[in-house]
């Protein structure tokens, strides 16, 4: 009798029980580093979640770093009531109390009398102060950051009081420990000679002489400048752009897309702002229905202005083109959205535009305030250069 083969049972293996990763934990200072990189009003928007986010956005270090958004709008008043500089700000909302003081009160510990607000740049101003109004054309230059209350006195820039020059204000928020100034020093004949410049990382100022090649240069004292990527840039009364880095030691000019527009260009209408890093020039036509144009510098390769958005103002606000006889300006881009900010119309209101969407908000009339120039403000809660004020 055949002996049966007994077939081994095979056994089957058990599988191996995963070990549970290991989630890497970050460190409070990165964490921190990471969300001082989001928009500061978009982490307050949360600040309902937990207690723990409410400490979060409350922490004024967090506050400080964050990236802050358009705040408001600086301006004159058409009539100064009580006080004599007349500058006034608006909320970007038209409501409510001024998110800074106007009058700028820490300036007057100061000793001085008055002062007439020049520029501002993001978060930060710059004022002529006199400490006399009568007989004298000498005055501090002062920067100062409204939001935080620091100051800075310029050092005497060497020209004479009397001369003529423009300033301008350079200042990037995501480098907040330096800022810079330009003095453009202007001939009898307006026409610009030579430049200075003043860093805060050396507090000196530094003499260049310009290097555009051509010694007609006149600055558009209508269309403002605008500091961007590190650079400055101007515009000058024969629609060219001039631009020189914070060190002098580059210079460029370029032409502007108004060009194509001479026959038909007002001066004032020149405009250039810059969102997101990128620069660009408008125009309305008041002629062609306020007619909006807005161009991108291409500033890879071949450099060039790309036309990026048209519209109709007087369209967009359903209104018929002869039956009004309406001017708008063009005051300033958001830095963040694609939206930009003009002013005018027969009711002399500030209101925005939104490209995507082609949709017009108005925020509030400016009945009591020049037009122009209307300056954009951002806030800003860095620390200020430690040998400052």
């Amino acid at each position: 009798m055949a002996k049966r083969s007994r077939k081994k049972k095979s056994r089957k293996k058990k599988p191996k029980k995963k070990r549970p990763q290991r989630v890497p934990t970050l460190s409070d200072d990165l964490i921190v580093e990471i969300l001082c990189r989001v928009p500061y009003r978009s982490l307050c928007r949360f600040k309902g979640v937990s207690r723990s986010w409410l400490a979060l956005c409350s922490d004024p270090d967090i506050r400080k770093k964050s990236p802050q958004t358009l705040s408001g709008f600086f301006c004159y008043a058409r009539v100064h009531d009580d006080d004599e500089h007349g500058l006034r700000f608006l909320n970007i909302s038209g409501r409510g109390r001024p998110l800074v003081d106007p009058s700028l009160p820490f300036l007057q510990g100061l000793g001085y009398d008055s002062f007439m607000f020049k520029q501002c740049c993001s978060g930060l101003v710059l004022c002529s102060c006199r400490k006399s109004s009568w007989g004298s054309f000498e005055a501090d230059y002062v920067v100062c950051n409204p939001a935080t209350r620091k100051w800075t006195v310029l050092p005497d820039t060497g020209e004479q009081h009397n001369a003529i020059h423009t300033l301008c204000l350079g200042f990037n928020p995501s480098m907040p420990s330096c800022f810079y100034v330009f003095l453009f020093v202007l001939n009898p004949s307006q026409y610009l000679m030579r430049v200075k410049i003043y860093s805060s990382e050396t507090g000196a100022w530094i003499f260049r002489q310009h290097e555009w090649g051509d010694d007609s240069i006149k600055l558009n004292d209508d269309a403002g400048p605008v500091f961007c990527n590190g650079n400055l840039y101007a515009v000058t009364s024969d629609l060219s752009l001039i631009t020189v880095d914070t060190e002098g030691t580059t210079w460029r000019k370029i032409l502007m897309p108004h060009r194509s527009l001479l026959a038909k260009f007002l001066e004032f209408e020149a405009f250039i702002t810059h969102s997101q890093g990128r620069l660009y020039a408008t125009h309305i036509d008041s002629r062609n229905d306020n007619q909006l144009s807005i161009w991108q510098f291409e500033a890879d390769g071949n450099e060039h202005w790309a036309l990026k958005h048209t519209a109709s103002i007087t369209r967009l606000l359903g209104r018929h083109k002869d039956r009004y006889n309406e001017f708008y300006q063009v005051i300033a881009a958001h830095p963040e959205l694609n939206l930009i900010f003009f002013s005018g119309g027969r009711d002399n209101e500030l209101m925005s535009y939104d490209l995507d969407n082609q949709e017009v908000r108005r925020i509030c009339t400016l009945e009591k305030y020049f037009q122009f120039p209307v300056l954009p403000y951002i806030p800003c809660f860095a620390e200020w250069p430690t040998h400052s004020h």
